[in-house]
């Protein structure tokens, strides 16, 4: 059987101040020639330009481009920038919009990516996934896992509360991605890699151990999420896909993203839907709840700004988002059954229906 190519990064600096030493690292890695730095009109101040003072310290001849969104569009104007300046390599400096766009750019163009977030808000900040925006809906494209990632602690722990606790709640989904993974192996046959599944139940172990810290300290908080993001990217790369860190929790929230006016942060639905689904598979969801509920993130349906409605069609829709993704929703749930199971989660009340 062929073995997929697995892509790693190969640099990891996670410390306070790790962005003065992103010269040094580059160095390290034999990076030169043209940069192209891509950041968002806020990231840029909080990050993006300490970044390039650094690049240009160390010689390095920088080209800044703004990432206004997460689309095609905006990525593929990414790649025609590339060409202008004729990068050797980007930088992303940001979210996970420029994250995404800097990745998929970067492995259209085919160049070495940087990676440096500026919160700790998701696990795409090292996995070689990009979700960008389509003409309707938004998907999941192959993209380039980033040959560094810097982690900037200091940076990190200044970001709002809520994007740290939102990347926890992210890693704490893989718990019932796993599960659905593993009901995908038995009922279909599905590969699954030890390592992968492994690597990503551990991300999320890590986050309910340190909860209590996470949720007091700001810069171990910091810290403890930005690993276990590194952890369930590294998951996602040696799996080749999302399928370590994405189950039915995540396709209720790309239906929520559809659906909501507003959406909540990404971390933040997966989080809840994380206790939804637990439930259907008979695991422990209380657990994810309290845990939940000790970092400060959502544990109802009135807190991400959804109505019982809207979720509940969120949910019966959620799998057609998906159809050749196994998960606990292929099997048929019924709408009386979702209710049942909101409810008795504390997710929606009975009066709300």
């Amino acid at each position: 059987m062929d073995r997929p190519l697995i892509e790693l990064p190969r640099l990891f600096d996670v410390r306070l101040n790790a962005i003065e030493k992103i010269g040094e690292n580059l160095d390290k890695l034999k990076l030169e020639g043209p940069v192209a730095l891509l950041s968002g009109k806020k990231t840029y101040q909080i990050a993006g330009k300490k970044v390039q003072q650094v690049l240009e310290d160390h010689h390095r001849e920088v080209h800044t481009f703004t990432v206004c969104d997460d689309s095609i569009e905006t990525a593929n104007e990414a790649i025609e920038f590339f060409k202008e300046i004729n990068a050797f390599f980007a930088v992303g400096v940001g979210g996970g919009k420029v994250i995404d766009v800097a990745k998929y750019a970067s492995h259209e163009f085919n160049i070495p990516f940087v990676s440096v977030p500026t919160a700790a808000s998701h696990d795409g900040i090292a996995s070689a996934r990009a979700s960008l925006k389509g003409v309707d809906i938004k998907g999941s494209f192959p993209a380039k896992a980033p040959i560094m990632v810097v982690g900037d602690i200091e940076t990190l722990a200044k970001a709002p509360k809520r994007f740290t606790i939102s990347g926890c709640a992210d890693i704490i989904s893989n718990k019932t991605a796993i599960m659905d993974w593993e009901l995908s192996q038995r009922i279909t046959g599905e590969h699954m890699s030890s390592y992968a599944s492994t690597l990503s139940e551990i991300s999320a172990i890590s986050m309910i151990e340190a909860r209590e810290e996470i949720a007091k300290d700001p810069i171990k908080g910091a810290y403890h999420v930005f690993k276990g993001l590194i952890t369930s990217s590294m998951a996602m790369c040696i799996q080749g896909s999302s399928r370590p860190a994405s189950g039915a929790e995540h396709l209720i929230s790309h239906s929520l993203d559809q659906i909501l006016k507003k959406p909540a942060l990404h971390g933040e639905q997966v989080g809840l839907m994380s206790i939804f689904t637990m439930f259907l598979h008979g695991g422990n969801w209380k657990e994810i709840r309290e845990t939940l509920e000790i970092i400060g993130a959502p544990t109802t349906a009135q807190q991400i700004g959804a109505s019982a409605e809207e979720l509940i069609q969120a949910i019966s829709i959620a799998q057609s988002i998906r159809p050749d993704r196994y998960t606990i929703l292929s099997t048929g749930v019924t709408e009386k059954a979702i209710v049942n199971a909101l409810v008795k989660t504390g997710i929606i009340d009975k009066e709300e229906l």
